[in-house]
Protein backbone atom coordinates (compact mmCIF):
# COMPACT_ATOMS: atom_id res chain seq x y z
CA UNK A 1 0.00 0.00 0.00
CA UNK A 2 1.42 3.37 -0.96
CA UNK A 3 1.62 6.04 1.68
CA UNK A 4 2.46 9.71 1.37
CA UNK A 5 4.03 10.94 4.60
CA UNK A 6 5.67 14.38 4.64
CA UNK A 7 8.36 14.30 7.31
CA UNK A 8 9.35 17.47 9.15
CA UNK A 9 12.37 17.44 11.43
CA UNK A 10 13.00 21.16 10.97
CA UNK A 11 10.71 24.08 11.76
CA UNK A 12 7.06 23.21 11.33
CA UNK A 13 6.32 26.92 11.48
CA UNK A 14 7.86 27.51 8.09
CA UNK A 15 5.57 25.06 6.32
CA UNK A 16 2.49 25.23 8.52
CA UNK A 17 1.49 28.50 6.83
CA UNK A 18 1.26 26.69 3.52
CA UNK A 19 -1.90 25.01 2.37
CA UNK A 20 -2.09 21.40 3.50
CA UNK A 21 -2.03 18.89 0.64
CA UNK A 22 -5.42 17.61 -0.49
CA UNK A 23 -5.60 14.02 0.75
CA UNK A 24 -8.08 13.22 -2.03
CA UNK A 25 -5.15 13.68 -4.40
CA UNK A 26 -2.91 11.45 -2.30
CA UNK A 27 -4.92 8.26 -2.61
CA UNK A 28 -6.63 9.18 0.68
CA UNK A 29 -3.53 8.33 2.73
CA UNK A 30 -2.64 10.05 5.95
CA UNK A 31 -0.19 12.87 6.68
CA UNK A 32 2.20 12.97 9.63
CA UNK A 33 4.19 16.05 10.66
CA UNK A 34 6.60 15.99 13.62
CA UNK A 35 9.10 18.36 15.19
CA UNK A 36 11.25 18.36 18.31
CA UNK A 37 13.43 20.63 20.41
CA UNK A 38 17.03 20.18 19.28
CA UNK A 39 18.33 21.26 22.69
CA UNK A 40 16.62 18.48 24.66
CA UNK A 41 18.50 15.37 25.77
CA UNK A 42 15.73 12.82 25.28
CA UNK A 43 17.98 10.04 26.58
CA UNK A 44 18.02 11.66 30.00
CA UNK A 45 14.21 11.45 30.30
CA UNK A 46 13.04 8.16 31.76
CA UNK A 47 9.36 8.29 32.79
CA UNK A 48 6.14 9.67 31.34
CA UNK A 49 2.57 10.44 32.32
CA UNK A 50 -0.35 10.21 29.88
CA UNK A 51 -3.74 11.68 30.87
CA UNK A 52 -6.69 9.32 30.50
CA UNK A 53 -8.64 11.74 28.30
CA UNK A 54 -8.32 13.46 24.93
CA UNK A 55 -9.35 17.07 24.50
CA UNK A 56 -12.10 17.52 21.89
CA UNK A 57 -11.42 20.81 20.09
CA UNK A 58 -14.61 22.22 18.65
CA UNK A 59 -16.14 25.63 18.08
CA UNK A 60 -17.84 25.65 21.48
CA UNK A 61 -16.58 27.40 24.60
CA UNK A 62 -17.14 24.54 27.04
CA UNK A 63 -14.82 21.79 28.11
CA UNK A 64 -15.27 18.68 25.97
CA UNK A 65 -13.45 15.38 25.84
CA UNK A 66 -13.37 12.76 23.13
CA UNK A 67 -14.61 9.50 24.61
CA UNK A 68 -15.54 6.01 23.45
CA UNK A 69 -13.73 3.00 22.08
CA UNK A 70 -11.97 4.95 19.30
CA UNK A 71 -10.53 7.47 21.77
CA UNK A 72 -9.38 4.65 24.03
CA UNK A 73 -7.68 2.96 21.08
CA UNK A 74 -5.87 6.19 20.17
CA UNK A 75 -4.57 6.63 23.71
CA UNK A 76 -3.54 2.97 23.83
CA UNK A 77 -1.54 3.36 20.61
CA UNK A 78 0.28 6.41 21.96
CA UNK A 79 0.98 4.53 25.19
CA UNK A 80 2.31 1.51 23.32
CA UNK A 81 4.78 3.67 21.43
CA UNK A 82 5.83 5.62 24.52
CA UNK A 83 6.33 2.34 26.41
CA UNK A 84 9.05 1.42 23.94
CA UNK A 85 11.13 4.37 25.09
CA UNK A 86 9.96 5.41 28.55
CA UNK A 87 8.41 3.97 31.69
CA UNK A 88 4.80 4.98 32.26
CA UNK A 89 3.94 6.16 35.78
CA UNK A 90 0.60 6.67 37.48
CA UNK A 91 1.56 9.85 39.34
CA UNK A 92 2.37 13.09 37.53
CA UNK A 93 4.90 13.94 40.24
CA UNK A 94 7.02 10.93 39.21
CA UNK A 95 7.09 11.76 35.50
CA UNK A 96 9.87 13.37 33.48
CA UNK A 97 7.55 13.79 30.50
CA UNK A 98 3.90 14.70 30.07
CA UNK A 99 2.16 13.68 26.84
CA UNK A 100 -1.09 15.39 25.94
CA UNK A 101 -3.31 14.42 23.03
CA UNK A 102 -6.14 16.37 21.43
CA UNK A 103 -8.60 15.77 18.59
CA UNK A 104 -9.58 18.60 16.26
CA UNK A 105 -13.28 18.32 15.48
CA UNK A 106 -13.39 21.51 13.40
CA UNK A 107 -10.79 23.57 11.54
CA UNK A 108 -8.73 25.68 13.91
CA UNK A 109 -6.07 28.30 13.21
CA UNK A 110 -3.76 30.08 15.64
CA UNK A 111 -0.44 31.89 15.81
CA UNK A 112 2.14 32.18 18.56
CA UNK A 113 5.53 33.82 18.79
CA UNK A 114 6.89 32.97 22.22
CA UNK A 115 3.92 33.55 24.52
CA UNK A 116 1.38 31.01 25.71
CA UNK A 117 0.39 28.61 22.93
CA UNK A 118 -3.14 28.28 21.63
CA UNK A 119 -4.52 25.80 24.13
CA UNK A 120 -3.66 28.02 27.10
CA UNK A 121 -6.66 30.14 26.17
CA UNK A 122 -8.87 27.22 25.22
CA UNK A 123 -11.51 26.48 27.87
CA UNK A 124 -10.27 24.10 30.56
CA UNK A 125 -7.34 22.71 28.61
CA UNK A 126 -4.47 21.33 30.67
CA UNK A 127 -2.62 24.36 32.00
CA UNK A 128 0.94 24.11 33.38
CA UNK A 129 -0.59 23.70 36.83
CA UNK A 130 -2.22 20.47 35.71
CA UNK A 131 1.18 18.82 35.84
CA UNK A 132 1.51 19.61 39.53
CA UNK A 133 4.22 22.27 39.57
CA UNK A 134 4.43 26.04 39.65
CA UNK A 135 5.76 26.58 36.17
CA UNK A 136 5.31 29.98 34.62
CA UNK A 137 3.47 28.90 31.50
CA UNK A 138 4.61 27.14 28.33
CA UNK A 139 6.99 27.82 25.53
CA UNK A 140 7.88 26.44 22.11
CA UNK A 141 11.48 26.53 20.87
CA UNK A 142 10.19 28.03 17.62
CA UNK A 143 7.48 30.44 16.40
CA UNK A 144 4.33 28.72 15.21
CA UNK A 145 1.46 29.47 12.86
CA UNK A 146 -0.86 26.50 12.49
CA UNK A 147 -4.06 25.70 10.67
CA UNK A 148 -5.47 22.38 11.81
CA UNK A 149 -8.08 20.69 9.69
CA UNK A 150 -11.17 18.82 10.80
CA UNK A 151 -10.50 15.28 11.96
CA UNK A 152 -6.85 15.66 12.92
CA UNK A 153 -4.91 14.62 16.02
CA UNK A 154 -2.30 16.67 17.86
CA UNK A 155 0.14 15.19 20.36
CA UNK A 156 2.59 17.28 22.36
CA UNK A 157 5.26 16.27 24.82
CA UNK A 158 6.29 18.57 27.66
CA UNK A 159 9.45 18.26 29.74
CA UNK A 160 8.47 18.05 33.41
CA UNK A 161 12.04 17.68 34.64
CA UNK A 162 12.86 21.39 34.31
CA UNK A 163 12.95 23.54 37.48
CA UNK A 164 9.45 24.59 38.47
CA UNK A 165 10.23 28.31 38.38
CA UNK A 166 10.85 28.06 34.63
CA UNK A 167 8.37 27.71 31.79
CA UNK A 168 7.47 24.22 30.65
CA UNK A 169 9.03 23.50 27.23
CA UNK A 170 7.13 21.63 24.54
CA UNK A 171 9.89 19.30 23.36
CA UNK A 172 8.09 17.18 20.74
CA UNK A 173 4.93 17.61 18.72
CA UNK A 174 3.07 15.58 16.14
CA UNK A 175 0.22 16.53 13.83
CA UNK A 176 -1.75 13.79 12.09
CA UNK A 177 -4.42 14.31 9.43
CA UNK A 178 -6.07 12.46 6.55
CA UNK A 179 -7.44 9.82 8.91
CA UNK A 180 -11.16 10.20 8.21
CA UNK A 181 -13.00 7.92 5.81
CA UNK A 182 -15.32 9.09 3.04
CA UNK A 183 -18.21 9.23 5.50
CA UNK A 184 -16.29 11.59 7.78
CA UNK A 185 -15.65 9.00 10.46
CA UNK A 186 -12.31 8.07 11.98
CA UNK A 187 -10.45 5.29 10.20
CA UNK A 188 -8.86 3.60 13.19
CA UNK A 189 -6.48 1.46 11.14
CA UNK A 190 -5.05 4.56 9.46
CA UNK A 191 -4.96 6.42 12.74
CA UNK A 192 -2.98 3.76 14.57
CA UNK A 193 -0.55 3.45 11.64
CA UNK A 194 -0.09 7.23 11.57
CA UNK A 195 0.62 7.35 15.32
CA UNK A 196 3.24 4.64 14.86
CA UNK A 197 4.78 6.64 11.99
CA UNK A 198 5.02 9.78 14.15
CA UNK A 199 7.33 7.93 16.52
CA UNK A 200 9.25 6.11 13.77
CA UNK A 201 10.19 9.32 12.01
CA UNK A 202 11.50 10.96 15.19
CA UNK A 203 14.94 9.48 15.60
CA UNK A 204 15.66 11.16 18.95
CA UNK A 205 12.92 9.08 20.59
CA UNK A 206 14.62 5.82 19.63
Amino acid sequence: MKRFIPILFAAIALTACEKEPDTDKLDNHYLVYTDYDKGTDFGALMTYYLPDSILYINTGDKKEYWTGSAAEAVLAEFAANMDEHYLRVDNIEDADIGLQVSYVASTYTFANYGGNPWWYGYPYYWTPGYWGGYWGGWYYPYPIVYSYTTGSIIAEMVNLSVPEEKKLPVIWSAYISGILNSQGNLNLVKTEAAIDQAFKQTSVLK
